[in-house]
């Protein structure tokens, strides 16, 4: 018995979940701090800026166009630089940023900060580096790890009640300016204390979690680097990543439009963003299961069920304008997601490897953040010609009945790494 399979041994737990633990930790501020809280300042700004309700909806997708643009680059820099560097980094980076947004009266600054330091902190604490630290220090249950990093993104949302009661009492500009500081106090906190990049840095190479791996942490070093060209060429990459940008990109437009929406029908702004919270408990959930079963059933089977719910989460608020379609909107766009984030992730990180998953996930997120874009903006500008959201709910609704046919013709991938 080698020495570091002895430390294994007498260790109550594997440190794995710690790392994890620590890294959703930070993605459940960073989420609650920009994706799931937009809809909160989308009144806020339309009234201080006197600008359309498409525009005041804009910030979100600023920050999702800088993740475009930063979000490969960023997959490059953790499979790279060590972890705790990234993470913490990010942290300073993102807080001062949206510091500056709320001292500012500009838009463009504001635009600036989004695009830029906001986009960095996103991608260098978000969903990728969650993944990416699930994929390198979990290989037998890397489905339940996946699926488990996942739910961080759904926690972000929890946070919205917290940050809605912050900015009715002291206004939007001083609870951003809470928020930052609380976040990155946080995160680099948990960072330094837990955060380790592989295994083998707790002397953990041996682990029976990180047996069969069919790249080991020797020749993970030595592997040529995965070039754009390889995860662009391939169908193993294109096929989940499109489920995920198409499903999770339109949950985001959704969480954006709830809270607004349901003012306009006359629901009080407390419970319109309670439903912000039924969509992020639902993707929690489902996320969790979905990552379990993804290490036993057909992958197809979990891509083809997001796509069927995310339609029904459309066309449930396409058909009927009450709290309940609301609701079950909310719900049905969280199971979706839930079950498209840990088999995207899983099969990435199948085809392509741990020591290579930060690059080629960097690119799905790209995607997913391009598809935020479009699809958030087009509900945006839909209403400011029809001064409704019907038309842009039924438009989405026929789009993701498209993505459930085209995942009928859909082969899962083995798992090979």
């Amino acid at each position: 018995m080698t020495d570091s399979t002895a430390r294994a041994a007498a260790m109550p737990f594997y440190y794995g979940w710690l790392v994890l633990a620590a890294s959703a930790v930070s993605e459940l501020l960073v989420q609650g701090a920009t994706s799931y809280s937009a809809g909160l300042f989308v009144l806020p700004l339309q009234a201080e800026f006197h600008i359309s309700r498409a525009d005041a909806g804009s910030p979100v997708l600023i920050l999702f166009l800088g993740v475009v643009l930063v979000g490969p680059f960023a997959g490059k820099v953790l499979d790279r630089y060590p972890i705790r560097l990234v993470v913490s980094l990010g942290a300073l980076i993102l807080s001062l940023g949206l510091i500056v947004i709320a001292t500012s009266a500009s838009l463009w600054v504001m635009a600036a900060m989004l695009l830029v330091p906001g986009a960095i902190g996103f991608a260098t604490l978000g969903p990728l580096t969650t993944a990416t630290m699930a994929s390198r220090w979990f290989y037998h249950r890397r489905g339940l790890a996946l699926g488990l990093a996942a739910v961080a993104t759904s926690g972000g949302g929890l946070m919205v009640p917290i940050l809605s009661r912050t900015i009715h009492a002291h206004g939007w500009r001083l609870g951003l300016i809470y928020e930052a500081i609380a976040m990155a106090a946080i995160i680099i906190f948990v960072t330094v204390l837990i955060l380790r990049d592989k295994p083998s840095d707790m002397g953990l190479g041996d682990h029976p979690e990180n047996r069969g791996r069919s790249e080991t942490v020797s020749n993970a070093e030595i592997r040529p680097p995965l070039r754009w060209q390889e995860i662009l060429g391939s169908r193993a990459f294109w096929i989940p990543s499109l489920v995920l940008a198409t499903v999770s990109g339109t949950s985001q437009a959704l969480v954006t439009t709830l809270v607004p929406y349901g003012i306009g029908l006359g629901v009080a702004a407390t419970s319109a963003a309670l439903l912000i919270s039924a969509f992020a408990i639902s993707a929690a959930t489902t996320k969790v299961a979905a990552g379990i079963l993804a290490d036993y059933i057909n992958q197809r089977i979990l891509l083809v069920a997001a796509a069927a719910l995310m339609t029904v989460s459309w066309l449930s608020v396409s058909l009927f304008a009450n709290y309940w379609a609301l609701f079950l909107s909310s719900c049905s766009g969280g199971i979706a997601l839930g079950c498209a984030l840990p088999t995207t992730a899983g099969l990435i990180a199948a085809h392509f490897g741990s020591d290579r998953f930060g690059r080629a996930m960097g690119w799905t997120y790209a995607l997913v953040a391009a598809f935020a874009i479009g699809a958030t903006r087009f509900v945006g500008g839909l209403f400011d010609i029809f001064g409704g959201y019907h038309w842009a709910f039924l438009i989405l609704s026929l789009i993701l009945a498209a993505l459930f046919v085209m995942t009928l013709l859909l082969t899962p991938r083995p798992k090979t790494a």
